[in-house]
């Protein structure tokens, strides 16, 4: 795999097939996730080596979190005695 930044291309016929088999022409990494990394799996993936569903585990979009916020609609808490 050819590592520019965060965007992963296939180096040989092996690896095109990889992300071919994914739809895909090149592999765009996420933040969370290490390229160098991805790149290793995918050249094991391309000898025989790994399983795709890992690498399509890893590679799927998780949905975005929402930051739990307080309950305004509760009862305030006790008041200190000045």
């Amino acid at each position: 795999m050819r590592i520019q930044g965060r965007v992963l291309r296939p180096q040989n016929l092996a690896e095109r097939r990889i992300l071919k088999s994914l739809g895909i022409d090149y592999l765009r990494v996420p933040r969370r996730l290490n390229p160098f990394a991805v790149a290793r799996l995918v050249r094991r993936l391309s000898f025989g080596g790994a399983d795709m569903p890992k690498l399509q585990h890893l590679l799927r979009k998780r949905p975005p979190t929402e930051p739990v916020l307080p309950d305004s609609s509760s009862t305030p808490t006790e008041e200190r005695a000045a």
